[in-house]
């Protein structure tokens, strides 16, 4: 809201706009009106607001509540931009003069943080992604995300400003044109803003005023707040407190601002003028087509829907047209959160539910900044990477740019001219001045001033126009006050709508009211407990026509009589006549009552079950304390219902009816009969790990197989699996794939790619993350300890700790790559299905091997099978046709190489991978192709990760590289992308280790262009992580430090990761910056040159 400035204007225009909100208050505290003073802060007048309408506004009394909700909004509005950083920077919101949110009660304070918080979620959803994927669009949906974001700040802004000025004691009408005018003054407050924290940019980060200033300085937090203080409060006059007088609430994060603030803050700005500036033309376009609906104009013809959908989406958006705090958009969430809005803001009531709405206003838009905020620190980092020493030392940095469609369309395209244009001139200007005639100086005002007209008409006449056009359609605002009883003013068209509403009054007839009022007879619905025949009621109340029998007064059958019943003994009645309300509470209090007497026999049965429940776990947890063989049978029947979730508990459950070859019919056999009964010397079914198989009738000329088939319980394969007679060899379908998926109780993760989400979401309950020094420092020190530990228990005295010296040599040392570990899949499920293999004889020795950790003489027990031999480590014995118990073995040895690894029992592991690595081309020659390679590529993988953790083994490092060859050309052929980039990576750590450095990146970098076209992921934060440290080790400072950059800048479009995993992504990074630091006393030690920093390890 601008002070008035008097300048050569058109005559239907003023120069004053709104004053600013701190001088429509006197000394008193109250608001005033009057003229406004020429003292105080100048600034630009709203340039298309009417002389007759500004004066009106600001010098009528019965007008000054649009100045006081217009200020009131637009502070909110400045709170809302200022605060938005209040987690990093010194809080703002608790220095902006409004109702602080602590006043409010604790339902409201939840309904607007779970409001602010869709408002955010929804914001960041439409800045961070593209919607030009999104499907073809028409010509008003966002092309990019800076137009998406605006489109969401656009609709929130109006309705927030409509629904909170509907609080305030002001004219309906008049809410767009205020809604402008705090759009103009914000705009106008953004501007000089974004003028003066350029001008400070080039003064903070260059060596314009000090040879000590660059890129990297680190200005106090209280420079910027100075600036942002003197422009929206001392300049423009909106309410904020002195930050020098009012300290924050919070001090944030970070202790000092640097380029990235600055550059957030330019750019912010920028979209704050173009969002002004478009909610100025959504504005204009209602008050043109308003004025035409109160001057009864042609309207322009919509165009005809083409489908149904379309034609309910215009349907809507023709009832939201009289509506301003409705704003219409093709996104329906957009509209459903602007629904929201306005259903929060509605619940405030009361004298004060003004200054609550506005404080509602200021958290809201706060939570939009809030979802804005990753689009401007993206442009933010990108403006920094076009920077360069060059440009601080010239003393002039490059602006932030933006894409082509947004800065073709940007109110702001060369704000950084306009800027320096506002700064002190040069001393040629200043000479060049000096010396120009007096004739000269005074024609260059003259065409300033007819250059200032011209921008008048070219900008904002038509707004003027329009402005004027409505604001006389509408009647508002008042030169006088509105007489008593009347609020509004009648326009007139609503006065000829209440002359056709108007209709002549029926003439009574006094004598003959009376009767009509004592025979008058109510019409009420049968719904109701009214007649259901309204003839039958009207013919016996007449008197006339046809009765029948049974029939009473009133002409209802089989009445109780009350009508006549009434009309005898009207004036003996001592209690009122029922009625056919009376009737409906009295139905609704006995369907309550009954509901409340069901609800208290439902809790009563409920409390039962779940005491019949308890007790019935307890019993069975004493069961099993009791009685440890019975946790195979519970892995069992846990198996089983699980399948039945996936296959029906039909086929889970009951055994089919099958026929013999004979022609005689055995009847299927009760499954709970045979769940415990022992299957050795049985054919037929088996109730193994996943429940009884379906037995499958093979042809009479492999016998054989049939038989073996009925003794293992497991579905023999179709014909056509097989590695003869396929089409196409590698793809898993048909009946293989369905017998497979049986098995696996619907589980066929191992045929898909994973996800790119390598790195778990933090989930609040691991440890807490140190700053890296301290982390860094703290390792070291448990490292010394241990290192010293078998000296110290000889009696060897050991000395103070002491702290390693911070240098280049000792960050290399300290970086490592991250690891991401392969799982063994479904461990649980396959060992509890093997156990149901067993005979009973072999189970508890095997248990008692498991617990020894003698896991090859596990597999050596597994010869003694039911189905036959499945020990994979010996494949000459190999029962056959048996592919998917094959598959579980494989899956056995897995996960007992890990549980190996983690007991310390490295060298056992060694020797179950590596003979099963040896023998995994005979024991899978029953696999399907598909299947083969599946498995193939993970057992290769597992081999490669136990290469990492067992460095000393020479025999297996030897073979890394082979391994991995072979799993990333399988991973590569069956097109999963992202067990490639961890096999890369998995890779890359292990010749990092042994020192293979320059292979070790080559490896990354594959890794890291097969993700070249993937979304973010942590997967992609993982490949540069890898990459600074492969670089940094190579002594690539520049690169290294590169890919800091991008993967710090990838971690803040993610969600928070788990707290152990960003730990070792923070440690990295300070070892590098500190690396950095340091470099140059580095290079004077060693002797190295730039220049050989690339040859010296020949590279």
């Amino acid at each position: 809201v601008d002070h008035p400035v008097r300048l050569p204007r058109p005559r239907l225009v003023c120069a004053r706009g709104f004053p600013e909100g701190r001088r429509a208050v006197d000394a008193s505290g109250r608001w005033r009106a009057g003229p406004a003073h020429s003292a105080g802060p100048t600034g630009m007048a709203i340039p298309w607001m009417p002389r007759e309408i500004s004066t009106r506004l600001y010098e009528k009394e019965h007008e000054l509540e649009n100045v006081k909700t217009t200020y009131l909004m637009s502070t909110a509005w400045v709170g809302g931009f200022l605060a938005r950083e209040d987690g990093r920077r010194p809080a703002w919101f608790n220095r902006v003069k409004l109702m602080p949110v602590s006043t409010l009660t604790p339902d409201l304070q939840e309904h607007l943080a779970n409001t602010c918080h869709v408002i955010c979620m929804k914001a960041r959803q439409e800045v961070t992604s593209e919607p030009a994927k999104r499907g073809p669009g028409g010509p008003d949906r966002p092309q990019t995300g800076w137009q998406a974001g605006l489109l969401v700040a656009r609709v929130m802004w109006r309705t927030l400003f409509a629904t909170a000025a509907a609080k305030a004691n002001i004219t309906k009408a008049g809410a767009p044109v205020l809604f402008m005018s705090a759009c103009q003054s914000l705009q106008s407050a953004c501007r000089k803003l974004l003028t003066t924290i350029w001008l400070e940019v080039q003064t903070q980060f260059t060596s314009k005023m000090s040879k000590y200033r660059n890129i990297k300085s680190r200005p106090v937090w209280n420079v910027m707040e100075g600036l942002q203080y003197k422009t929206f409060c001392e300049d423009m006059g909106f309410g904020l407190f002195d930050p020098e007088k009012v300290s924050a609430s919070s001090a944030g994060s970070k202790p000092a601002s640097d380029l990235q603030d600055y550059l957030e803050e330019a750019l912010a700005l920028r979209f704050a003028i173009d969002w002004l500036n478009l909610s100025m033309k959504d504005a204009e376009d209602f008050l043109d087509l308003q004025t035409k609906r109160l001057q009864r104009k042609a309207m322009p013809r919509a165009r005809l829907p083409g489908d149904a959908v379309e034609a309910q989406l215009q349907a809507l958006k023709e009832k939201s047209v009289d509506s301003f705090a409705m704003m219409w958009s093709d996104d329906a969430e957009i509209r459903g959160i602007a629904s929201l809005a306005t259903r929060l803001m509605d619940g405030l009531e009361g004298p004060s539910a003004m200054h609550f709405a506005a404080t509602f206003a200021g958290q809201l838009m706060l939570a939009l900044w809030k979802g804005v905020h990753p689009l401007l620190a993206h442009h933010a980092n990108m403006g920094i990477a076009r920077i360069a020493e060059s440009h601080a030392v010239v003393g002039g940095l490059p602006p932030p740019a933006l894409q082509d469609a947004d800065a073709e369309k940007s109110q702001t395209a060369v704000f950084d001219r306009i800027a320096l244009s506002y700064g002190p001139p040069s001393k040629d200007c200043k000479e060049l001045v000096s010396a120009l005639p007096r004739g000269v100086l005074s024609c260059i005002v003259k065409v300033q001033a007819r250059f200032r007209g011209m921008i008048y008409r070219a900008r904002h006449f038509t707004r003027s126009r329009t402005v004027a056009a409505y604001c006389k359609a509408a009647r508002w605002p008042q030169l006088l006050p509105p007489a008593e009883g009347f609020d509004d003013a009648e326009t007139p068209r609503d006065q000829k709508k209440d002359k056709k509403k108007k209709k002549k009054a029926k003439k009574v007839d006094a004598t003959k009211l009376k009767e009509e009022i004592q025979d008058f007879q109510p019409t009420v619905s049968k719904y109701l407990g009214g007649e259901p025949n309204k003839a039958a009621s009207q013919t016996a109340t007449g008197g006339g026509g046809f009765r029948g029998a049974g029939v009473t007064a009133t002409g209802s059958f089989g009445a109780t009589g009350m009508g006549s019943t009434a009309d005898a003994n009207v004036d003996r009645r001592s209690w009122p006549l029922p009625t056919a309300d009376h009737r409906a509470c009295a139905d609704l209090f006995a369907l309550y009552m009954y509901s409340m007497y069901r609800r208290r026999e439902l809790t009563q049965m409920w409390a039962t079950l779940c005491g019949a429940y308890e007790r019935g776990m307890d019993v069975y947890a004493e069961l099993l304390n009791k009685n440890p063989a019975l946790k195979p049978m519970l892995e069992s029947i846990a198996a089983q219902l699980k399948r039945g979730s996936v296959v029906g508990y039909d086929k889970a459950f009951i055994a089919k009816q099958r026929k013999e070859t004979d022609g005689t019919s055995a009847s299927s056999r009760n499954p709970a009969a045979d769940m415990f009964a022992s299957s050795r010397g049985k054919g037929g079914k088996k109730f193994g790990a996943t429940g009884a198989m379906e037995e499958t009738t093979l042809p009479d000329a492999n016998a054989t197989a049939r038989n073996t088939a009925l003794r293992s319980g497991m579905t023999p394969l179709p014909k056509d699996a097989g590695p003869r007679g396929e089409e196409d060899p590698n793809k898993l379908s048909g009946e293989y794939l369905m017998n497979y998926l049986k098995e696996m109780d619907g589980d066929d993760s191992q045929f898909k790619d994973i996800s790119a989400s390598v790195i778990p979401l933090s989930t609040g309950t691991s440890p807490a993350r140190k700053p890296p020094h301290e982390h860094i420092l703290e390792a070291e020190m448990q490292s010394q300890d241990s290192s010293r530990r078998p000296s110290s228990d000889a009696g060897t005295p050991t000395g103070r700790q002491k702290k390693p010296k911070l240098d280049v040599p000792f960050c290399m040392k300290r970086v490592k790559p991250i690891w991401l570990p392969i799982k063994a899949h479904r461990f649980a499920a396959y060992r509890a299905k093997v156990l149901q293999l067993l005979p009973q004889r072999v189970l508890q020795q095997y248990v008692d091997f498991e617990k020894q950790g003698q896991y090859a003489a596990c597999i050596k027990l597994l010869e003694s099978a039911t189905p036959g031999s499945l020990n994979v480590l010996s494949p000459a014995t190999l029962v056959n046709n048996k592919p998917l118990l094959v598959e579980t073995v494989l899956q056995l040895i897995v996960g007992y190489s890990g549980l190996c690894l983690k007991n310390n029992q490295g060298p056992v592991a060694v020797k179950l991978i590596t003979q099963v690595i040896d023998n995994m081309s005979l024991a899978l020659r029953d696999l399907h192709p598909g299947h083969r390679m599946v498995l193939e590529a993970y057992l290769y993988d597992t081999a490669l990760s136990i290469c990492y953790y067992m460095p000393q083994d020479i025999g297996l490092t030897e073979r890394s590289e082979a391994f991995f060859q072979q799993a990333s050309e399988r991973y590569l052929r069956l097109e999963h992308t992202n067990r490639y980039c961890k096999c890369c990576l998995r890779a890359a750590a292990v010749l990092h280790m042994q020192g293979h450095l320059s292979e070790a990146e080559y490896y990354t970098q594959q890794a890291l262009n097969k993700l070249s076209d993937a979304s973010v992921s942590s997967l992609l934060v993982v490949c540069y992580h890898n990459l600074a440290v492969h670089t940094l080790v190579q002594q690539r400072l520049a690169d290294a430090v590169a890919h800091v950059r991008a993967y710090v800048a990838l971690l803040r479009q993610l969600p928070k990761l788990g707290n152990s995993w960003m730990q070792q992504v923070d440690n990295t990074q300070w070892l590098i910056l500190k690396a950095q630091e340091l470099w140059p006393q580095y290079q004077q030690q060693t002797g190295l040159r730039d220049s050989q920093a690339a040859t010296k390890f020949g590279h």
